[in-house]
């Protein structure tokens, strides 16, 4: 977006005002994505262990399976050495449901954002009225990185106005996926199906559009790298299903889209090792201080999107 001739004489101003006022639009877009944190499950607190059978039943992860509302949530649960999954710890109702009635709430077909009216209005569900209180950390999370985008995108040279609203999206729905992620181990197609469309239409805006486009190049190597990073994925799950959930898979394509369009194929690439490499550091780090047993189950997701984001805020392959 160019910036206003009021301030093209203070760069600092300018950039100060541009994120503040995606602060203020991302505490909007965090209060409305927390809401649907809560319908995806309870947080699972650990079991007491207590024998061999306890033991299996702590380190098994949520079972991926249809939902009664017409969901397929990924499952997203890894371990550093995970058990095969057992029935006992499929608990909870299946997605998207409200947490104090357990009623059925249906999304927007092709958007994430649930069908009933109260509930996108003032989040109170429509069948026992009780409130949906929208999760802090998606708020606060949320906030802060749109203004950090903000304040990154006016030091670029002709900033793609639709370059930006990309950039947005992918913080608005890897927030909401990342603690989904970590709360219930799973990244719903819900929230991860619709993301690709919106994606697509805004990241090929701005390769093709101007300022910054069109730019045939950098659109083949978004498109490769989606096909490249989602063909990698799935290659992984199907060699070792214990250590990758389907849900990542699915989630793939959208990390490798955004790096790819950022980076390049290289760029993709190193996002998916810096993925891994920050899980695997994370997850000895955890075991080292006690927090989580080999048995335990741990998200890759927000280690995917985290990568995604830094790549993407880089403009470069993340490279030494």
């Amino acid at each position: 977006m160019p910036t206003p001739s009021v301030l093209a004489g203070s760069p600092l101003l300018w950039t100060v005002l541009v994120a503040v006022a995606l602060v203020l639009v991302g505490l909007a877009a965090g209060r409305f994505n927390g809401r649907l944190v809560p319908l995806f499950g309870p947080a699972r607190p650990p079991r007491a262990q207590g024998g061999r059978g306890a033991a299996a039943s702590h380190g098994a992860p949520p079972a991926a399976g249809h939902d009664e509302a017409g969901a397929e949530p990924g499952t997203a649960a890894h371990t550093l050495h995970r058990l095969p999954p057992t029935d006992e710890d499929d608990e909870g109702p299946p997605p998207p449901r409200c947490p104090h009635c357990l009623a059925e709430l249906r999304f927007v077909p092709g958007f994430s954002a649930v069908a009933v009216r109260p509930l996108r209005r003032r989040g109170a569900c429509p069948h026992c009225e009780q409130v949906i209180r929208s999760h802090p950390a998606v708020i606060a999370v949320t906030a802060l990185l749109f203004g950090l985008v903000g304040a990154v995108s006016t030091l670029r040279p002709d900033p793609s106005p639709f370059g930006l609203l990309a950039v947005l999206w992918l913080v608005s729905v890897g927030v909401l996926l990342s603690v989904i992620d970590l709360r219930v181990l799973r990244l719903p197609d819900a929230v991860v199906a619709p993301a690709y469309p919106v994606a697509a239409v805004l990241v090929g805006a701005s390769v093709l559009l101007p300022p910054s486009g069109p730019d045939l190049e950098r659109a083949g190597g978004a498109l490769s790298s989606m096909v490249f990073v989602t063909v990698l994925y799935w290659l992984l799950w199907r060699v070792h299903r214990g250590g990758i959930g389907f849900g990542d898979v699915k989630l793939s394509g959208l990390t490798g889209l955004y790096a790819g369009w950022a980076a390049g194929p290289l760029g993709a690439l190193a996002a998916v090792f810096w993925a891994f490499a920050a899980f695997s550091l994370v997850g000895v780090v955890l075991l080292v201080l006690r927090r989580i047993t080999r048995r335990d189950p741990f998200p890759l997701g927000p280690f995917m999107l985290a990568a995604t984001l830094a790549t993407v805020l880089a403009g470069a392959p993340l490279l030494p």
